[in-house]
């Protein structure tokens, strides 16, 4: 049986419009004041960026990720791609009726075919560090690494899913002629444990505490970062959070901001993602790896 949903380059000016639906959708946008309009994303198809959508039987675009060639002024990134030209992907949305159908996987493949048929090697873009489903993805999934945190990257946001909270993010690097890029999407391994994290020694530094509501909080004393391997917890499920109390999901902003910069400031990087599924709430850990510079993660690649 073949896949119902379509994955390709969006044509035409009422493709490019969807895309600009998909958008408010998929963010929760009640006015177009953080939507890239359909113009750009036009300009962008024609000259060099990569514009794709994804398309239901009926021929709605229930999808669409966009992005566009530019330049790292990061040393080590030039010296791995033996000059300053990159890929960078800005936006990646699914309409939530088609969401948690592994589309925006499948989009991110596609954009990864187009862009080593362009002669790219690395991609990158932005995410929130606190929503684990990204995290999953961008990670587990496509096996991107983290080693940049940007503060309030994009000011206040005034509508959407991430309304009330600095706008925080990492930027990922998604190193797609890299072997451990390609062994893994020939051959996706099983989700990492935790436990087996544990036992093998991995030290979790913020351990959250338990609320009387079920809900967590974040560490008030995390330990400093000491061992080649360290866990850091991030909230399961933002959404939850921000159903409830949305001090709280500003207070896991803060808490995670100050732990995670020290660990990248110690010459960590973010290797890897995984879940617990308690009875009482999902709780989220990145595994972060100590590599200066990320050399020793280069000379794998």
């Amino acid at each position: 049986m073949s896949d119902p949903i379509a994955i390709r380059l969006l044509e035409g000016r009422a493709e490019f419009s969807a895309a600009e639906d998909v958008q408010r959708a998929a963010w929760m946008m009640p006015d177009d004041n953080e939507l890239v309009p359909a113009h750009l994303l036009q300009a962008l198809q024609w000259h060099g960026g990569i514009v794709l959508g994804a398309f239901a039987p009926d021929g709605k675009v229930v999808g669409a990720t966009f992005g566009f060639v530019g330049l790292t002024h990061d040393d080590t990134h030039i010296a791995q791609l033996g000059g300053n030209v990159l890929f960078c992907s800005h936006m990646l949305g699914v309409v939530p009726a088609y969401q948690g159908q592994s589309i925006g996987y499948r989009l991110k493949l596609a954009q990864r075919e187009h862009a080593l048929k362009q002669g790219h090697r690395l991609i990158v873009w932005t995410y929130d560090p606190m929503q684990s489903a990204n995290a999953r993805l961008n990670v587990g999934k496509l096996r991107g690494i983290c080693r940049r945190y940007i503060l309030d990257a994009y000011g206040e946001l005034k509508e959407g899913v991430n309304v009330g909270m600095p706008s925080d993010r990492f930027e990922l690097e998604w190193w797609i002629a890299s072997q451990r890029v390609e062994k893994h999407l020939e051959n996706p391994p099983s989700p990492p444990s935790l436990p087996a994290w544990r036992a093998a020694g991995v030290h979790l530094i913020n351990p959250s505490t338990p609320r009387p509501d079920g809900l967590r909080a974040p560490n008030e004393q995390p330990a400093s970062p000491d061992s080649e391997t360290i866990l850091v917890e991030i909230p399961g499920s933002v959404a939850a959070l921000r159903a409830a109390d949305m001090g709280l999901v500003r207070a896991w902003r803060f808490h995670t901001r100050e732990v995670i910069q020290a660990a990248f400031d110690r010459g960590y990087f973010v290797a890897d993602v995984t879940d617990e599924d308690a009875e009482e709430t999902r709780r989220s850990f990145y595994l972060l790896q100590h590599d200066p510079g990320c050399k020793n993660f280069f000379e794998e690649m």
